[in-house]
C-alpha cells in the first residue's frame, strides 16, 4: 500500500506524511466503495459487540422506504455493573467547549448548533452511502468523528442524516490523563477551528483561546454539577475530584491545539477520494490488490 501512496505522491497527491485512524479510514473507504453500496464504520474496542450493532446502523440508509444518506450512532455510556459514567472526552471536553464556542459567536453559529443537535458527537459508529463518502475530506488524525460531520454539514442536507439509539456500550476503558484520549480531544478542537474559519470566518487568535479557555472552564464546571446530581440520584458511583482534575488537563490542551492550528490549519487533512481518482484512476483497485495480497 506504501508503494502505491508513493506513486500517487508523484502525481501531486502527497499522503505519505499523514497518519492515525482516518488515514485507515480513508484506505478501507476507497477499497470498500469499489462494490459497496453503503458502508458501516464502528469503533474496534466494543466489548458488547454483536451483529445487531451494523445491522441497526444500515438499515436506515439501505431501507427503500426511508430516505437517509447517513446514520450517526449514540448510546449509553453508563456501566451498570460497576455503575460508573464514561464518555468523557465527550462529556468533559466536547459539550462543554461547543457551549463555550456559540456563547463566544453570541449564539449565531449554525454550524455549532448543527453539532449540538447530535446525542453523542463523538460516537464512532456511523454509517453512510459510498458515494456521499467519496466525497468526504477528512481528517487523518484523532479529529475524525468531529471532521465527518463537518465535512457532512457541507455536503448533505440535514434532512438526509438520521440518529439511531444502539443501547448501551461497553467499551475498553482509558484513563483521562493517556495520550490518545488527550490527543482526541486535541485534534477535534483542530478540526472545528478550521471548520469555523471556513464556514463562519472566525478570527483564531491567542486572545480568542485564553478567552475560550477561561469560558470552558466555565460550562465545564456547571456540567460537574450536574452529573455530580444526576449520579447521586442514581446510585451511580462518581469521582468529582478526578473528573475536575480532568477538565484541568483539557482546559491546558485549548491552548496547545489553538497554537498547532494557528502554525499548520489545513495539516492533516486527506483528499477526497473523487479527486484521488483523479490524480490515479485505479488507486483503489490497487490498493485492493495489495490488501488481498497481504
Amino acid at each position: 500500500m506504501n508503494n502505491i501512496l508513493e506513486k500517487l505522491k508523484k502525481k501531486g497527491l502527497d499522503v505519505t506524511g499523514m497518519s492515525g485512524k482516518g488515514k485507515d479510514l480513508w484506505l478501507a473507504i476507497g477499497i470498500a466503495s469499489l462494490e459497496l453500496n453503503a458502508i458501516a464504520i464502528h469503533d474496534a474496542d466494543i466489548v458488547s459487540y454483536s451483529d445487531v450493532l451494523p445491522t441497526k446502523l444500515l438499515y436506515s440508509v439501505v431501507e427503500p422506504r426511508l430516505d437517509f444518506w447517513f446514520s450517526k450512532g449514540y448510546y449509553a455510556r453508563v456501566n451498570l455493573e460497576n455503575r460508573k459514567i464514561y464518555g468523557r472526552i465527550y462529556r468533559l471536553f466536547i459539550n462543554p467547549l461547543l457551549a463555550a464556542l456559540q456563547k463566544k459567536l453570541s449564539h449565531s453559529s449554525t454550524f455549532i448548533r448543527y453539532l449540538q443537535s447530535f446525542r453523542y458527537t463523538l460516537s464512532g459508529e456511523m454509517a453512510l452511502y459510498s458515494d456521499l463518502a467519496l466525497n468526504l475530506r477528512i481528517p487523518s488524525d484523532w479529529g475524525l468523528e468531529i471532521g465527518i460531520l463537518a465535512e457532512l454539514y457541507r455536503n448533505a442536507s440535514n434532512k438526509r442524516i438520521c440518529e439511531v439509539d444502539l443501547g448501551f456500550f461497553e467499551h475498553k476503558h482509558k484513563k483521562i490523563v493517556t495520550e490518545s484520549l488527550l490527543n482526541t480531544a486535541e485534534d477535534s478542537l483542530i478540526t472545528l477551528l478550521r471548520t469555523l474559519t471556513e464556514t463562519e470566518g472566525i478570527d483564531v487568535s491567542e486572545a480568542f483561546l485564553l478567552s475560550l479557555q477561561v469560558t470552558y472552564r466555565r460550562f465545564a464546571q456547571d456540567r460537574i454539577r450536574q452529573y455530580h446530581a444526576e449520579a447521586v440520584c442514581n446510585f451511580l458511583d462518581y469521582d468529582r475530584h478526578e473528573e475536575e482534575t480532568s477538565v484541568d488537563a483539557l482546559s491546558e490542551v485549548i491552548i496547545h491545539a489553538g497554537k498547532r492550528y494557528m502554525n499548520k490549519p489545513t495539516s492533516a487533512q486527506l483528499p477526497d477520494w473523487l479527486r484521488t481518482i483523479s490524480a490515479m484512476a485505479d488507486a483503489r483497485e490497487k490498493l485492493r490488490g495489495a490488501a488481498i495480497e497481504r
